[in-house]
């Protein structure tokens, strides 16, 4: 049996300000897993994000990768099976990415991919958030651009963007965006077990 590729939950690390990203339990092999397939996860969710916020413009992700081949292989490949429509969400390209590395690195995500898919997507919350905070935008008028742009709340929930809105406005300077997004992703994909039971009921 793989090992189990976990992270921590979403109510913890942002009640920190998200001020680490998700860290996951177990052994050192365990660890280095969870990083490089984290790692990833993200590289495609970013490349997927960019890719289809630009009208599917390549010269507005492939300058960002900073020469690196494997990544730039990495995004043509990812940005051909878009335009295959084999990907339609960058989240969904995260979790492809992601099911892939734990398979090669013989762990187990500990979710079903269409939760991961989903969970990925959420991270719209924090990068529009982040976006906003960063072109100086308060906060409640942050919110409800973001709640007016991300429309369905069974896909991104009032109390989710409120959530993160605390975690992004908060702090005196603007919070790492990566460290966010790490946070939502994680913290949805293995909620910590008082989020489950609340759920469930």
């Amino acid at each position: 049996m793989g090992r189990a590729m976990r992270g921590a939950g979403l109510a913890a690390a942002l009640a920190l300000g998200a001020a680490a990203h998700a860290q996951p339990a177990g052994d050192s092999a365990s660890r280095e897993a969870f990083r490089i397939c984290d790692a990833r996860a993200f590289l495609a969710l970013n490349i997927a994000r960019n890719y289809l916020m630009t009208d599917r413009n390549r010269q507005a992700v492939i300058p960002h990768l900073g020469g690196d081949a494997a990544a730039e292989a990495q995004a043509e490949a990812l940005m051909q099976r878009i335009d295959d429509g084999a990907i339609r969400t960058p989240g969904d390209a995260a979790a492809d990415a992601l099911f892939q590395c734990a398979a090669e690195q013989k762990v187990t995500v500990g979710a079903p991919r269409q939760r991961v898919s989903l969970c990925f997507t959420r991270t719209d919350v924090p990068f529009f958030l982040h976006l906003e905070r960063s072109n100086k935008v308060v906060r409640q008028q942050a919110v409800s651009r973001v709640q007016a742009r991300l429309k369905s709340r069974e896909l991104y929930p009032t109390a989710l963007i409120n959530q993160v809105a605390e975690a992004v406005y908060a702090p005196p300077q603007l919070p790492d965006v990566q460290r966010l997004m790490g946070a939502v992703a994680w913290g949805c994909i293995h909620p910590p077990p008082s989020a489950s039971s609340a759920a469930s009921r």
